[in-house]
């Protein structure tokens, strides 16, 4: 392997390291170090910043905490952003598109400022910006696109699975209460991977599954929520503020993307994020029409949080969001 990518693989590894670190850990001369940092720098893969004297710390792109020349992007593993990849084409900047499992993982990188924009729940993302203030929101991107997959009947299910922290667990309970289910004699179980619950729930540990598209067409036995309680925010676009206070038109740019975008969804961008998330394209296209793609933001999505007991005040709203 040949010194830069062993240098690349190196700070992939580690995420972050002191120049000297590199030449010393690597054994490799420092002006070969130095030359190949400046080459991955003007390339925009790594993020150097001198700490002392002649010394410098330096990030691989994906786990810099500051904004890099490489735009980074976090979506779920779920079908909800087909408008998303079609306008991220569009927006005409080299970008990182990284696919995460886990909802609440990926708004905790928006707000560390390792993910630049990322689309996760609206309701996780709303409480990440008031409690810790490193985020904003700016446009819902769809509505609905959720629901319960259960065995037998519906009403004799005792045991629900659910992400935590998620507009999964927000809407399951806001459902439950509405059909008339004492939330508080049930059994909620959480899970952080979906190919866990998946798995779970053929084996029984549990007899009803709150989970999004595609999943939710391979299963028989389906509420969907938008039945029972009608449309509602799913997930949402924001930004790590570091990123926002620098490139707010970029990111004005890439909303304005999404929203020209929504009428070019297609079986072809269902193929591309078939590959993104390895699913059956086929099944991928068949589940957009459980969704609305939108992409704007107004004041009666933050009321809609009413029904999960999240009640803003206009305060609140604008230091959480902008909609550019």
């Amino acid at each position: 392997m040949d010194a830069e990518k062993r240098i690349v693989e190196f700070l992939k590894r580690k995420g972050c390291a002191l120049q000297s670190e590199i030449v010393n850990e690597l054994g490799l001369a420092k002006s070969t170090v130095s030359e190949i940092l400046r080459k991955l720098e003007n390339e925009g893969l790594v993020i150097r910043e001198r700490v002392a004297g002649k010394s410098y710390r330096v990030w691989y792109f994906e786990s810099s905490p500051k904004p890099c020349k490489i735009l980074r992007v976090g979506i779920l593993r779920a079908s909800e952003y087909p408008h998303v990849v079609l306008g991220l084409k569009r927006l005409g900047v080299r970008y990182n598109l990284k696919v995460f499992d886990s909802a609440l993982e990926l708004t905790k990188e928006i707000a560390s400022g390792r993910i630049d924009v990322g689309f996760s729940p609206f309701i996780t993302q709303t409480v990440f910006a008031l409690l810790l203030k490193s985020i904003k929101i700016h446009a819902i991107i769809a509505l609905n696109g959720s629901g319960i997959a259960y065995k037998g009947n519906l009403r004799d299910c005792k045991v629900f699975a659910t992400s935590e922290f998620s507009a999964m667990e927000s809407n399951l309970k806001f459902v439950l209460e509405t059909l008339g289910f004492d939330i508080h004699n049930l059994t909620f179980r959480y899970f952080d991977s979906i190919d866990f619950a998946l798995k779970s729930f053929k084996s029984c540990e549990f007899n009803a599954l709150a989970i999004w598209e595609p999943y939710l067409q391979e299963f028989e036995n389906v509420l969907y929520f938008k039945d029972a309680i009608g449309d509602y925010p799913c997930c949402s676009m924001a930004s790590n503020l570091e990123f926002y206070k620098e490139r707010r038109n970029l990111l004005a740019k890439l909303k304005a993307c999404i929203r020209r975008s929504i009428k070019d969804v297609d079986e072809e961008v269902a193929k591309e994020i078939g590959k993104l998330i390895n699913f059956d394209w086929k099944v991928v296209y068949r589940s957009f029409d459980s969704y609305k793609f939108v992409c704007d933001l107004n004041e009666r999505y933050f009321r809609f949080l009413e029904n999960y007991g999240l009640k803003l005040t206009r305060e609140n709203v604008k230091s959480v969001a902008d909609p550019l």
